[in-house]
């Protein structure tokens, strides 16, 4: 296997319960990368949180559930991209009977 695959399993996420991540690529492997997937299981929530150094970009690879962001609720599905900017307040809720699972990048790259 070559040095550049990159396999991961999910941790918990210190945080937040029902809430899983999966690291693939960080400031230990690259100072310019930064991402991850997040899974969420139903009826648990990331409450809403700020980056106030970086854009969160996410990509809803399954399920359904809603997204906080500009003080508002907004319902997501499969195949969506969404951005939190820099200091902007966001979070997800999981509505669904299954799991919500998200693929996060942060630009610039937190530590």
């Amino acid at each position: 296997m070559s040095n550049s695959f990159v396999m991961s399993n999910y941790e918990k996420h210190p945080a937040y319960k029902g809430v899983y991540l999966k690291h693939f690529f960080n400031s230990e492997i690259d100072d310019r990368l930064n991402n991850l997937e997040v899974k969420i299981e139903p009826g648990f929530e990331i409450s809403s949180h700020v980056h106030e150094e970086a854009n969160e970009f996410f990509y809803v690879v399954k399920g359904s559930g809603m997204f906080f962001v500009n003080g508002e609720w907004e319902h997501v599905h499969q195949g969506e991209a969404l951005l939190a900017p820099k200091n902007v307040e966001h979070g997800f809720k999981n509505t669904a009977n299954e799991p919500l699972v998200l693929f996060s990048t942060f630009s610039p790259p937190i530590r």
